[in-house]
């Protein structure tokens, strides 16, 4: 087991969404010196934590300056959530895509094991699976249903999963071949503050924000109206708080097992229909009516992705026990609730925007 306490701490893209709070959670919690290293194209310098130090960097560039950082500053453990996440963005622009997600991603791994580092977690995404996965059922719907575990197939649906797929795939040989001390960690779909790219629970916020008032006559009347959106596809989706993952991904690199791919989400989920209507519920909307608007629509749909976090849970033993670990998650009404919190207290506007 190693422990990540007061020590010297990597987080590629960290001024971003999961990296800022991963951050955060180094500095205050685990007493950590923590070096943040991004390109500040999907993150923001008031972000980085007043306690961290920030090196503005793009890791498709040189590897060898990763090297002599990594080496200057002592580190002994890196964190890779540096990416171009949004899956759109991969339709248009794959090279742009692959070369960060999959080369960018390999030059940090490299660069940290020729700089010495104890361990090395890759984050990935549950989109490598696509709906390529075996052992679970089909609903009403001819879709896949049930949890999803590592042993199943990865037929990416987007050039952002297969990159991802890919990565995931060197951590693996690296391992086995050069003994890179690097875990991949196949992270499902996060809310929380500081979101960083139009996902479905901004764009939900931000159509619901339109419709309602911040002034006396909401609290007086309007509370009991009901506001109409317009979606994509009704898909089932995971959901995990951005702290909780963060949280989680420290305790898998302090446990896990180099070479191995762990899922990480809420092992829960809720189809995109219904995430409205609950969000329109923290919001103060007596119901949401969804409209399906074509052009929302995903050219090639993954019906549904939830997580079996088992091999986790295993990996996790001597610290979580089974039957608490979800104890500890932080409910999604209430991660929806802090990420409506802090959309207000942001003058109702994403970064993006």
């Amino acid at each position: 087991m190693r422990t990540i306490r007061d020590c010297n701490v990597a987080v590629v893209g960290g001024a971003g969404f999961l990296g800022s709070h991963l951050v955060n959670h180094l500095v205050e919690d685990r007493g950590c010196n923590v070096l943040v290293i991004d390109n500040l194209e999907a993150g923001w310098r008031e972000w980085v934590h007043k306690d961290a130090t920030l090196c503005h960097h793009d890791i498709t560039l040189s590897e060898g300056f990763l090297t002599t950082l990594f080496s200057h500053f002592g580190v002994q453990f890196v964190f890779n959530y540096a990416a171009r996440p949004y899956v759109p963005d991969s339709y248009a622009r794959p090279l742009r895509t692959c070369d960060v997600n999959f080369m960018g991603a390999l030059k940090v791994i490299n660069a940290a094991q020729d700089a010495g580092v104890e361990a090395i977690l890759q984050v990935s995404s549950a989109e490598v699976y696509g709906e390529g996965y075996a052992g679970v059922s089909v609903n009403e719907e001819g879709h896949a249903d049930g949890k999803i575990d590592e042993s199943a197939n990865c037929v990416p649906h987007s050039s952002y999963g297969a990159s991802k797929a890919a990565i995931d795939a060197l951590c693996q040989v690296r391992w086995r071949e050069a003994k890179t001390p690097v875990i991949a960690l196949r992270q499902f779909n996060c809310v929380g503050e500081r979101e960083t790219h139009p996902y479905i629970v901004p764009e939900i916020i931000s159509q619901l924000s339109k419709q309602r008032t911040y002034d006396v006559k909401w609290d007086i009347g309007e509370r009991n109206k009901t506001a109409t959106i317009k979606l994509g596809n009704n898909s089932f989706r995971d959901f995990l708080y951005a702290g909780d993952a963060v949280r989680i991904a420290v305790e898998l690199l302090e446990r896990g097992q180099f070479g191995e791919v762990y899922n990480l989400g809420s092992e829960d989920g809720v189809k995109m229909y219904d995430l409205a209507k609950l969000i329109g519920k923290v919001m103060g909307f007596a119901d949401v009516r969804v409209e399906q608007d074509p052009a929302r629509v995903r050219p090639w749909e993954i019906w549904h992705l939830q997580a079996d976090n088992g091999k986790l849970r295993a990996a996790l033993s001597e610290a979580v026990r089974d039957d608490d670990f979800t104890d500890r998650l932080v409910p999604l009404e209430e991660a929806l609730r802090r990420t409506v919190g802090w959309f207000e207290s942001n003058g109702r506007k994403w970064p993006w925007e």
